[in-house]
């Protein structure tokens, strides 16, 4: 599940789907809910199909976001601090049963676009996925059973309740 708030909608998206990471250099998205889209990054390309478009294709290069979700998840899913370390500044905080894990990127480039993801997780698996771009806008991956049922109002705060280990 997916929750995605943009200035230009007037409630935010909700998305379905999987989330496949393929190793270092590889990572694709299914989306099946509430359209149909699959996004593959693969060999430096981004490739994206959605139902009733034609596909899109283009280097990794022009898409800072889309490289700095591949580099943290290749470096944590990896277990590649270096990695982790050149792309990123880090820190961790650790509750009882809790854990976050939030990633600033070092290139200014890439902080034009996002400002900081953060991995909040409880105990041994990861709850949710966030990624905060520089102009507000807010996209966070729930994972697992943090997704079912969205807490209602939809609202930011009581997503980020939810991810870091309420409800």
């Amino acid at each position: 599940m997916e929750v995605r708030w943009s200035g230009l909608l007037k409630q935010p998206l909700v998305s379905s789907g999987t989330l496949e990471y393929r190793g270092p250099e590889s990572l694709a998205r299914h989306v099946v809910a509430p359209f149909r889209e699959d996004t593959e990054i693969a060999d430096g390309e981004v490739r994206v199909a959605r139902e009733g478009r034609r596909e899109q294709r283009f280097a990794l290069a022009r898409a800072p976001e889309l490289h700095g979700l591949l580099t943290g998840f290749g470096a944590l899913l990896g277990g590649d601090h270096d990695a982790l370390e050149r792309e990123f500044d880090a820190s961790v905080e650790l509750g009882r049963d809790t854990w976050t894990i939030a990633l600033v990127p070092r290139d200014e480039r890439t902080r034009k676009r996002i400002e900081r993801v953060v991995i909040d997780g409880r105990g041994d698996e990861p709850r949710c996925f966030s990624v905060s771009a520089a102009d507000g806008n807010l996209s966070v991956m729930l994972l697992g059973a943090a997704g079912e049922p969205l807490p209602s109002p939809l609202e930011r705060a009581a997503l980020h309740e939810r991810c870091t280990g309420g409800g």
